[in-house]
């Protein structure tokens, strides 16, 4: 769409009227000229109506134009375009997701099927990442040892596909809880933000490692990062029939994941199904909103040197046939 940002500018093609009849007409006296012949200076009708008239209309058509371009000019025109969303990057937010042997066991039920608890928590988390667009989304894997995964960037459907190829057990067997929220957080205090989250997820107890959970919570407080956790435990009626009487050695340690979350200002979840953490992922989704949302910018072009351009030209064509006209 063309727009035009001093549109009063049009006014200036009033102003050859205003001195048109404002200011008097210039009358002048000039001395007789005397020729010993008068018949060379004597010319017939039809010479001096036919070219010099339409010369003359031309040239006045001319001069016109090129005031109207200069006039389009000074009115500044420019090409808006349609509105685009402006992304945001007012967040940063890390996904710490475990990926220990025990995540491979099948004990989630989806609509009557057993799947992996790591696929479940794929599809969760997918859903979850590419309606963060304007964060910048990094994902730390962990087992026995945690790595970075994914660094923080704002390209969260690469970071929603690279879940998708996310192994099982190549961190390790163990579960190092504390090292992998310290690793997290070192990701975060790299990249400063307006508000910095880490979501952090298991199905065990911390027996590996380092970095004591507690004291990675301390550093999440001490730097201003919030963190949530999710602890996976799936139903026990995915044990069978002998379910009343085994005893869950890798549960997870519920109570160390809600005080890590409690220390820095955050939320404890517990989810059984594919259900139950949707769920918990919209509810994150709702604590830390995408701020700014909603802001578009339209991209601009000015155009004011096109109509200058005929201006100027124009200007120059009325001068040519003016001085040849004179001559």
């Amino acid at each position: 769409m063309i727009e035009l940002i001093w549109p009063w500018a049009f006014a200036i093609l009033l102003l050859p009227l205003v001195v048109r009849f404002l200011i008097p007409a210039r009358t002048a006296r000039e001395a007789a000229l005397n020729v010993p012949h008068v018949d060379a200076f004597v010319f017939s009708q039809q010479e001096i109506g036919s070219g010099s008239n339409h010369r003359s209309i031309f040239l006045f058509i001319i001069a016109c134009l090129a005031w109207l371009s200069l006039a389009t000019a000074l009115s500044r025109p420019q090409w808006t375009g349609e509105p685009t969303l402006l992304p945001t990057l007012s967040r940063d937010l890390v996904l710490a997701i475990d990926i220990s042997g025990s995540m491979g066991q099948g004990d989630m039920s989806v609509s009557g099927r057993q799947y992996t608890r790591l696929a479940v928590v794929k599809h969760a988390v997918q859903d979850f990442v590419e309606k963060r667009d304007g964060d910048r989304i990094g994902i730390v894997l962990f087992g026995s040892v945690p790595y970075v995964y994914v660094p923080l960037t704002p390209d969260v459907s690469t970071a929603s596909q690279m879940l998708t190829d996310a192994p099982i057990g190549i961190a390790g067997r163990s579960t190092a809880i504390g090292d992998s929220l310290g690793l997290a957080i070192k990701q975060i205090l790299n990249h400063p933000a307006d508000h910095r989250v880490v979501v952090l997820m298991t199905d065990g107890v911390n027996n590996f490692g380092e970095l004591e959970p507690m004291d990675a919570a301390e550093l999440a407080a001490a730097s201003d990062v919030t963190v949530y956790t999710i602890g996976i435990v799936p139903p026990e009626s995915s044990l069978g029939f002998f379910a009343p009487f085994q005893r869950r050695t890798d549960a997870v340690d519920e109570e160390l994941l809600k005080e890590i979350a409690a220390k820095t200002g955050g939320k404890y979840y517990k989810a059984d199904d594919l259900n139950g953490l949707l769920a918990i992922y919209e509810d994150i989704d709702a604590l830390e909103p995408i701020e700014n949302e909603g802001q578009t910018v339209r991209p601009r072009r000015a155009l004011y040197h096109y109509p200058l351009g005929l201006a100027l030209a124009l200007f120059a064509l009325a001068w040519l046939l003016y001085s040849r006209r004179n001559v």
